[in-house]
């Protein structure tokens, strides 16, 4: 049986839902296990796979800076293999999968499926989209896993979709989304803001963050300038003192149910 490795990115628990879901459904026809692409044992992993998938949430339909330096720094590791593509989103994205796609086709990969999955909004700090958790996080979970569901039966037949790897979704994505995103991403990386007033200096954001862009100084937490956007920090301080684009965090994200 063939060895399927995930690698995912995922800041609130998106991702990691919708990549544990998918690889229990490909189990009748792989050999299936997940691992985070900061885990030690992932380079390892990546190695002995015979079939690989990625897996990411989406920014600007972008992979996040992560996720792709994960690809680059193991881009040997690629070469000949076979590549699935599992790209997150709460809203839409034109070719966020195939952003990354293209990027291991580069690399020597080749992508033989990649799909797009609705996931609930973590954004806790933006106002105008609503942060939702438990019940209500139902229905919207329901349509996904249908999806996943549809997804790992077209890969056990050997027919996946590539989705996004057409000109009219690069267009959109670059166009209305990816273009503005990247001309900003390095200022975007400097924009986490911690209020001293409120935090408590417990350390749960330093420990926590994928890209240890936080360190408690004197008592604090600050951040170091390289946020990895992922939203983590602000959803789990328990003094809601962390915001990226808004001003304040009014409600968290919880994640889906594990």
């Amino acid at each position: 049986m063939k060895k399927l490795r995930a690698f995912y990115f995922s800041g609130t628990g998106n991702t990691l839902y919708v990549t544990r879901r998918l690889c229990e459904k490909l189990r009748p026809g792989f050999d299936t296990a997940v691992f985070d692409i900061s885990s030690e044992a992932a380079a390892a992993e990546l190695q002995r796979a015979d079939c690989i998938l990625l897996a990411f949430p989406v920014y600007g339909s972008s992979p996040p800076v992560p996720m792709r330096r994960f690809l680059f720094r193991h881009a040997a590791k690629f070469k000949g293999k076979p590549v699935y593509i599992v790209a997150t989103q709460y809203m839409f994205s034109g070719d966020g999968a195939a952003s990354l796609g293209r990027a291991v086709e580069k690399c020597g990969g080749r992508v033989v499926g990649a799909e797009h999955f609705r996931m609930p909004n973590n954004l806790a700090d933006c106002k105008i989209f609503r942060i939702k958790n438990g019940d209500a996080l139902a229905p919207m979970l329901a349509r996904t896993d249908k999806r996943i569901d549809a997804f790992a039966a077209a890969i056990l037949a050997g027919n996946p979709k590539r989705r996004g790897f057409n000109p009219v979704s690069h267009a959109v994505g670059f166009c209305c989304q990816r273009a503005l995103f990247r001309l900003h991403e390095n200022r975007k990386k400097k924009l986490l803001k911690v209020d001293v007033t409120k935090c408590a200096g417990c350390g749960a954001c330093v420990a926590k963050c994928p890209v240890h862009n936080l360190r408690l100084e004197n008592g604090f937490a600050v951040p170091q300038g390289e946020c990895a956007l992922c939203y983590r920090c602000i959803n789990l301080c328990p003094m809601r003192a962390i915001t990226l684009v808004g001003k304040e965090t009014r409600a968290q994200y919880k994640g889906p149910p594990a």
